[in-house]
């Protein structure tokens, strides 16, 4: 590696393997950027990675859903999953030190709480729209009726 130093920037030269470099390339045309902006991207979730460990943060890797799929516990970890994600969809999480009991407890707290509302929706439509709905009803037919009925009895 040669490091020349030119206005302020560093230029570094990289021995890549011609696995690692065609990685590079195809990683540049699915963000449709270039090797540039792809070594910056995962140098950038490198520092965020490191930076959530010192602070006592997990790392995660969840899927479309939220559900936890993987806990990253050391930065080594982190190259093994990348390389070996497949077709699944990458997320990366980070959240405060939790066991995964709580997560689970976590998630079916917002099921609930979910459900709650979705129940209180459904109330509220049946009293607004069907209680007043047929009252309405009932009370322009008795005063329909009453209507008819002094008409019929002048």
């Amino acid at each position: 590696m040669s490091i020349q130093r030119e206005n302020k920037r560093i230029q570094i030269n990289l021995d890549l393997s011609p696995e690692l470099y065609e990685t590079i390339i195809n990683l540049a045309s699915e963000i449709d950027g270039d090797n540039a902006e792809v070594l910056l991207k995962a140098l950038s979730l490198l520092e965020v990675t490191v930076e959530a460990k010192q602070k006592g943060k997990h790392l995660w890797i969840v899927d479309e859903n939220q559900n936890l799929e993987t806990e990253i516990t050391d930065i080594k970890d982190l190259s093994k999953i990348i390389t070996s994600k497949g077709n699944k969809p990458l997320v990366l999480s980070i959240g405060n030190s939790q066991s995964q009991e709580d997560i689970e407890l976590e998630r079916h707290l917002k099921e609930l709480k979910f459900k709650q509302e979705l129940r209180k929706d459904w109330i509220i439509f049946i009293v607004r729209d069907v209680v007043f709905f047929s009252a309405a009803v009932l009370f322009i037919f008795a005063v329909s009726g009453y209507s008819l009925f002094m008409q019929i009895y002048r």
